[in-house]
């Protein structure tokens, strides 16, 4: 994602510094010659290479789940997509803020506890999505006193975030769009 990002500012400032060489006389200096390697590359990519390049940075690399003995439930019929259903006030807050120190934690573990929820209970309504925010604190507490930490940090909750990213495939599965 990083790359992608970073190739496409390339893209777009040596766009730009092309539209200035065209109506300017002297050409313009780019700040770093990395950055003027990177576009000369880029420019002499052929198509298969650029193909490549786009494959091997749109590659999924979270480990793979068989789902293939996962059967859909009959909640599946009532299925709402997560991001449809509507959390409790203090959850939503804490969804939405992103500059306190334990932010993402909370994220993390919010949306590990949801798809272990829908799985656990077969739920694949807003209700079996949306963990209350007191369940989601107490397991953030519990946390933090088991690694003796007075404020989790994406590290600490890393492992979640993965089984989260896995369960959610189980939970496609089961119920279509998580």
């Amino acid at each position: 994602m990083r790359r992608t990002a970073l190739l496409s500012g390339l893209v777009i400032l040596g766009l730009g510094t092309m539209g200035l060489a065209q109506t300017s006389e002297a050409p313009p200096v780019l700040p770093e010659p990395e950055l003027q390697e990177l576009l000369d590359q880029q420019a002499e990519m052929s198509e298969a290479e650029r193909k490549a390049e786009e494959d091997f940075l749109n590659l999924d690399l979270s480990s793979d789940v068989d789902v293939s003995s996962v059967e859909r439930v009959p909640s599946a019929d009532q299925n709402q997509p997560n991001r449809t259903c509507e959390p409790t006030p203090e959850m939503n807050a804490n969804l939405r803020r992103s500059n306190k120190p334990g932010d993402r934690a909370y994220r993390d573990i919010a949306v590990y506890l949801s798809t272990t929820n829908v799985i656990a209970t077969q739920d694949c309504t807003c209700a079996g999505k949306i963990i209350p925010h007191e369940t989601v604190v107490r397991f953030e507490d519990r946390l933090r006193k088991e690694l003796d930490v007075d404020v989790l940090t994406p590290d600490h909750t890393r492992g979640l975030y993965e089984a989260y990213e896995r369960q959610i495939k189980i939970v496609d599965a089961m119920c279509g769009e998580y």
